[in-house]
């Protein structure tokens, strides 16, 4: 299958986000792509297996790949230890899948924002990061003509997919890439955590992408508020600016996603829009809508608090475990207090390489 053959995406002008909790909408540019491909009400059994882009790997590699790291009670990758510092045990790929589903309802059951053409599906699209591949077998599974590549860091995905997704284990920032073919559709969901250098990663993307074609970025900020009940000296603000902190040191800066657009237009990357989206940390907001994400979010929160914060304070901190355990229990009951108006910022980030 020919990415060349793929016709171009239509153009979608660019506009300013706009963030307000009292619009059902989250931004004008999200609206601009309701006519994308809808993710649909179906939770497949996900999967995955090698594709054609898998090169054969020797037994020290493979060995590599399955060997687990075992630290603090969870499992971490140990293909590139440390490059991604979230673990990747049952516990973790669960909330995975629940937060796939929370981006789902945040997104009106769409997979993507980017105004890809529904009657002529991007032929390659390129998931990074893919994690335990719900998002790569849903698009698959809606769209039957595309050729959907996963990669990650860990083999997690599942064992049975569409004819039509392909997983690899791949560090995607080994430059340059080898794929055999460009891509027609690019999309990296919450890679914070796991990316050094987003700028490198976005010169790669756009030296992968057919002309025409689209990049999605999609990542979390810190928590905040507007009305000014999320104390500075709070346990959940504490644990932010600890967790920015130690990410920093690593080059992977918690609250990235508020460059992407810029850094996407250096690059050369053109239409680029932002939606931003609120996840409230709790059933706190007063909209029918808005409580219900709440009650996600603050579930994907209570499951990835820990496997959040234990690898950064523990290796890179160099906190005692059981200082750890004492903040994030008052982190905890941040998140469940009501009177607290907090939310985390979804900043989900589009653009288009030129004809």
């Amino acid at each position: 299958m020919s990415a060349g053959d793929a016709p171009p995406a239509s153009a979608a002008a660019e506009t300013e986000p706009a963030l307000d909790f009292d619009d059902d909408s989250a931004t004008t540019s999200a609206d601009e792509a309701s006519d994308s491909e809808s993710a649909g009400d179906t939770e497949s059994d996900l999967d995955s297996s090698l594709g054609a882009d898998v090169q054969p790997s020797t037994m020290s590699l493979r060995s590599s790949i399955l060997r687990y790291r075992e630290e603090n009670g969870r499992t971490y990758h140990a293909y590139k230890d440390g490059a991604y510092l979230m673990p990747n045990d049952d516990l973790e790929l669960d909330r995975l899948d629940l937060q796939h589903n929370l981006f789902l309802l945040t997104m009106r059951n769409r997979l993507h924002l980017a105004p890809l053409d529904r009657e002529n599906p991007p032929q390659r699209v390129l998931d990074i990061g893919t994690g335990t591949g719900i998002w790569a077998i849903d698009f698959a599974d809606n769209n039957p003509t595309s050729t959907v590549i996963g990669v990650d860091l860990s083999p997690v995905q599942p064992s049975y997919v569409p004819p039509n997704a392909y997983f690899q284990i791949e560090d995607i920032e080994e430059h340059p890439w080898t794929f055999s073919q460009k891509f027609d559709f690019i999309h990296s969901r919450m890679n914070t955590a796991g990316i050094r250098d987003f700028p490198a990663l976005f010169r790669q993307a756009y030296e992968n992408l057919n002309p025409g074609g689209w990049i999605e970025v999609t990542d979390s900020m810190p928590a905040t508020c507007d009305d000014g009940t999320l104390k500075e000296d709070s346990a959940l603000v504490q644990c932010c600016q600890l967790l920015a902190k130690g990410t920093a040191a690593l080059g992977t800066p918690f609250g990235a996603a508020a460059k992407y657009k810029d850094q996407l237009r250096e690059v050369g990357f053109v239409n680029v829009n932002e939606a931003i989206f609120k996840w409230p940390t709790n059933e706190w907001a007063r909209h029918p809508r808005h409580k219900e994400l709440g009650t996600w979010s603050h579930e994907n929160a209570m499951m990835g608090l820990e496997a959040l914060c234990l690898a950064i304070f523990t290796r890179v901190l160099l906190w005692p475990r059981e200082n750890v355990d004492v903040l994030l229990a008052e982190v905890r009951n941040d998140l469940k207090n009501r009177e607290i108006h907090a939310y985390w910022p979804i900043h989900v980030v589009y653009a288009r390489k030129p004809l």
